[in-house]
């Protein structure tokens, strides 16, 4: 055998501490002689052999690391319970017994420092790895004790910090040092749990217990205040952002401006991109800008601002808790309504001007209903039409965005400016061909802008002059119109 695989090989075995020989007692029941369950807690894991033999002994590892921390978990959640049953909460207060409960129930990843691989064996029959792991309860327990002794210390000592600066007006600050301390208490509260349940003669230590910081938090959290300085009831439209950016203030007991508190933006019933990440300045205010409106479909809308407690929390605590935070702490927010135009609530005033009148057709009398049906099936107001042959400047263009919003926007929120040109185009046959030639504007009269404009034309034939004219009108309509509508519900 080359020398690389016989070390390979050799380190293997030594790694593995297997043994492939008689059955041993714990594969079964996991029970180990040396290791009495009074004194040590036993997990037994399993893997299936592969090509890759030290992969095999470490996941069986891992498992039988699991099966400890599993027990470790039933046995707290099972203690929790009968106090909670018995109502006996020496150091379990009320607010926190069943939310620890919970938590010890989603952490599935619960591994504590002090377990070990203490024996191997490989069945060659059934090709399978197992390994056995032990934690020591009273080494764990006196390990925790320490750690229960820090916290104890940390969570009196930052909730003295937090009333020095209560005091002194630093409301950010304080919050942060209460939930600091908060998090030193549940960990106090868990590394208990788990003592008791290691060492259960241990349990009632006379360690006199640190005040519970989550009332005092509570009532901090509840004297604060968002209210609304400006940015309220604007109009919006799809795709940009909100003239103005949406202004808060956070205050204290309803007076005390907050100094360098996170908030942040959420739009309702959409993906909308707020501008992230703004702090109060000194007089307590913030102001968030709306990015990139999104459809909604409905006329009012909403958008709150709240606390950013996630980014509180993490500057809080540095990113870094061994408990989870998750929807932990809400509020206080203020919601902005802002509306978005929809077809339901947008008025357009038709305006059409007839071009070359040589077809003896009224042209405007056919544009002015095929427009308002198909106008009315995107589901627009129409708020009037009419003919803008007396309006010269209007019909040749020579009237300005800025005057004919002075003019119309009383009467609408959009005009829509339709030109129609019909000229005979020569003979076919026996019959006439007549030549429709349309273009369509949209002007909104809230932006001062034009939405959208285009222009088309068609041929028309038939066996008299009229009935020609008219199917030319009617066929350059029905492709213009529905795009223009298209076009304006888009661009709203």
């Amino acid at each position: 055998m080359p020398l690389k695989k016989l070390i390979t090989a050799l380190f293997l075995i030594m790694a593995c501490g297997c043994t492939t020989g008689k059955h041993p007692t714990w594969v079964g029941n996991g029970l180990h002689p040396g290791y009495p369950p009074d004194q040590f807690l036993v997990g037994v894991g399993i893997s299936s052999r592969s090509r890759d033999r030290q992969a095999d002994v470490q996941k069986a590892d891992t498992h039988a690391r699991l099966e400890v921390a599993k027990q470790l978990k039933v046995s707290i959640q099972s203690h929790l319970t009968s106090r909670q049953e018995q109502k006996a909460r020496s150091f379990l207060p009320e607010t926190y017994t069943s939310k620890t409960v919970q938590k010890v129930k989603e952490d599935v990843d619960l591994l504590l420092g002090g377990v070990t691989i203490a024996e191997r064996w490989y069945n060659e029959k059934d090709h399978l790895h197992y390994s056995m792991a032990v934690l020591n309860k009273g080494e764990t327990a006196k390990r925790l004790s320490s750690d229960i002794a820090r916290h104890s210390h940390q969570v009196n000592a930052l909730s003295l910090q937090s009333d020095l600066l209560l005091k002194k007006g630093d409301i950010t600050g304080a919050l942060q040092k209460k939930i600091k301390a908060l998090d030193h208490y549940r960990n106090y509260l868990t590394k208990k749990q788990r003592v008791a349940v290691l060492k259960p003669r241990a349990s009632g230590s006379a360690d006199v217990p640190p005040g519970n910081p989550y009332d005092s938090l509570m009532e901090l959290k509840n004297s604060m205040d968002l209210i609304i300085l400006d940015g309220d009831m604007q109009a919006g439209r799809i795709g940009r952002a909100l003239d103005r950016p949406l202004r808060i203030k956070a205050l204290y007991n309803q007076n005390t401006p907050i100094d360098h508190l996170p908030v942040t933006a959420h739009i309702a019933d959409q993906t909308g991109k707020p501008e992230q990440n703004r702090t109060t300045g000194k007089d307590g205010t913030a102001a968030i800008r709306s990015l990139d409106i999104q459809k909604t479909g409905k006329h009012m809308n909403q958008m709150t601002v709240s606390v950013d407690w996630n980014r509180l929390i993490k500057e809080a605590l540095g990113g870094e808790s061994e408990t989870s935070w998750e929807g932990f702490l809400s509020g206080p927010s203020v919601h902005f309504k802002y509306r978005l135009r929809v077809p339901e609530v947008s008025h357009i005033l038709i305006k059409i001007c007839e071009q070359g009148r040589y077809s003896g057709v009224d042209a405007a009398a056919l544009l002015h209903s095929t427009s308002v049906d198909l106008m009315k099936k995107k589901g627009f107001l129409i708020k009037k039409t009419g003919r803008g042959q007396n309006d010269r400047t209007l019909c040749s263009g020579a009237l300005g965005i800025e005057s004919m919003v002075r003019r119309d926007k009383p009467l609408s929120d959009i005009v829509l400016v339709e030109k129609i040109n019909v000229d005979f185009s020569g003979r076919r046959g026996r019959g006439y061909v007549f030549r429709a030639t349309m273009s369509v504007t949209a002007y909104d009269m809230a932006y001062h802008e034009i939405i959208a404009s285009m222009n088309s034309e068609a041929l028309g034939g038939a066996g008299n002059r009229k009935t020609a004219a008219e199917r030319a009108i009617k066929a350059v309509a029905d492709e213009l119109i529905p795009q223009i509508a298209s076009r304006i519900v888009e661009g709203l």
